[in-house]
C-alpha cells in the first residue's frame, strides 16, 4: 500500500465536493441535507459542488492517492462559500422559493455553531477518506501529511471543526488533537440532530 499526495486540480472540482459531501449515511450530508431541509439528496449535491466550484477551494485542497487511485481529500486554511448569482440561481433549484428565501436564516444558525478557531495555526478544513477504503489508516497518514505540511510551514498548531456527532472525533483523539471547545445551539439541534461542532487542537 503506497500513499501519496498532490495538488487536487480544478476539473476534480466536483469530485472533490462529492467527497466531502459523502454518501447518504454520512454524517455530513445527514445534517447538511436537514439544516436546508432538503430532501432530494442529488439537487443538494449539485448546489455543493457549485459552491465549491465558484469559491474555488479545490486551490487548497490535496487528492490522497491509493496505488493511484483517489482514496481522500485534504483541505486546508479557511473552506470558503462565495454568494454569486449562479449560487443564488443553483439554490433556487435546489430549494426552491421558501427554503431560498430561509437559507440567510439557517446559515447564522449554522454559524453560531461554528468555533473561532486559533490565529496562526494549521487549519484543516476538510479532511474525508472514501468508504471503500476507510479502516486501512489513511485518516491518520492523511493526518500525518497535514502535520508534516505544517511543520514545513513553522507552524506550530493544527486545528479542526468537527460535529458533535462526528465519529472520526476518536481518530482525532488518537492522532493527539485535544477538544478545546464546544459550540452548540438548542436551534441547530432540533433541526439536524447534532448539538453542534467541536474545536479540537
Amino acid at each position: 500500500m503506497t500513499l501519496t499526495f498532490r495538488r487536487a486540480t480544478e476539473d476534480e472540482s466536483d469530485r472533490l465536493s462529492d467527497m466531502v459531501f459523502g454518501e447518504p449515511e454520512q454524517e455530513t450530508q445527514r445534517v447538511a441535507a436537514r439544516l436546508f431541509d432538503v430532501e432530494n439528496v442529488e439537487l443538494l449535491r449539485k448546489l455543493f459542488r457549485l459552491i465549491w466550484r465558484e469559491a474555488r477551494n479545490w486551490e487548497t485542497s490535496e487528492m490522497a492517492l491509493l496505488d493511484d487511485a483517489a482514496a481522500g481529500v485534504l483541505q486546508t486554511g479557511e473552506s470558503s462559500m462565495r454568494i454569486t448569482p449562479g449560487v443564488v440561481l443553483a439554490a433556487f433549484r435546489a430549494l426552491g422559493p421558501l427554503r431560498t428565501l430561509r437559507l440567510p436564516r439557517r446559515l447564522r444558525i449554522r454559524a453560531r455553531v461554528t468555533p473561532e478557531k486559533p490565529k496562526g495555526a494549521y487549519l484543516v478544513s476538510e479532511l474525508h477518506v472514501l468508504p471503500e477504503f476507510r479502516g486501512r489508516g489513511i485518516g491518520a497518514a492523511i493526518l500525518e501529511h497535514g502535520e508534516a505540511d505544517a511543520r514545513n510551514r513553522g507552524l506550530a498548531v493544527m486545528a479542526l471543526t468537527t460535529l458533535t456527532t462526528n465519529p472520526a472525533r476518536r481518530l482525532y483523539e488518537r492522532f493527539g488533537f485535544t477538544a478545546e471547545c464546544e459550540a452548540t445551539d438548542a436551534e441547530f439541534e432540533r433541526i439536524t440532530g447534532a448539538a453542534g461542532n467541536v474545536l479540537y487542537v
